[in-house]
């Protein structure tokens, strides 16, 4: 862990999104680095300012009596209202019943295909947190792990065995991306968590690897035979990638 590194996942951190070992480096470097010991102290200064209310706006006391006399006067004023009309209730019906047609378009829609980083990312620390299971299935067999998404998915996630170039498969979770549904096939590269999150492609079309950041974590990202595949790790993102195109060579 060096001060650049920690610059980028410190706010993380102080929120308690990190696993256990990153959070473990850390502290070791704090107590090693004033300036960055000093960058905590003032980020955990600002937190406990916002917690305090401190910097919060008090409104003046009369404005609680102008409002009350508004709404009081606003109820006065509009006509007495019998129940609805035949026509409203009408209206109403049609509202809802296009609201549950959008609503189950929506849920039911691929991703997108330009995703941000940041979703997968968001997933990714999510898993991390101590109130979280990381896997649902834990194995590092892969003739485990791929046969538990059967029945919860209506794709076939690839579970590949890494081992022999170091990275060790830990199990597999449902998760989600933004609003839609997705996998996640969790491997471990020395203390590093790396997180393969996969989805249906809203088209067939095969995208090359691409290596983005978010919030300090390396994101490398492709698409093939229908599917959409991010690994999320904060390993270095030369890590990532090589993960990543070793999963690709496996097709």
């Amino acid at each position: 862990m060096n001060c650049a590194r920690l610059s980028q996942v410190l706010d993380a951190w102080l929120d308690g999104e990190l696993d256990a070992a990153t959070g473990a480096e850390i502290e070791q470097h704090l107590r090693g680095c004033a300036a960055c010991a000093g960058l905590r102290d003032g980020r955990a200064a600002l937190a406990d300012r916002l917690r305090a209310g401190t910097l919060a706006y008090a409104a003046p006391p009369h404005l609680r009596t102008r409002v009350e006399r508004a709404i009081a006067a606003n109820a006065a004023a509009a006509p007495a209202r019998g129940g609805p009309t035949w026509w409203q209730a009408a209206a109403a019906l049609g509202a809802a019943s296009a609201l549950g047609l959008a609503v189950g378009y929506w849920i039911g829609k691929p991703l997108p295909e330009s995703l941000p980083g940041e979703q997968v990312v968001a997933s990714h620390i999510a898993s991390l947190k101590p109130s979280r299971q990381l896997v649902e299935v834990a194995s590092t067999d892969r003739h485990v792990v791929k046969p538990w998404f059967q029945g919860k998915v209506d794709f076939a996630p690839a579970v590949r065995d890494l081992s022999s170039d170091g990275y060790t498969l830990v199990g597999g979770r449902l998760d989600h991306v933004a609003e839609g549904q997705a996998v996640a096939i969790v491997y471990r590269v020395r203390e590093h968590v790396i997180s393969l999150f996969v989805w249906r492609a809203a088209t067939p079309r095969e995208e090359p690897l691409a290596l983005s950041s978010a919030r300090g974590f390396s994101v490398a990202s492709w698409s093939e035979a229908g599917l959409r595949f991010a690994a999320v790790s904060d390993a270095d993102s030369r890590e990532i990638e090589r993960f990543a195109r070793l999963m690709q060579a496996q097709r």
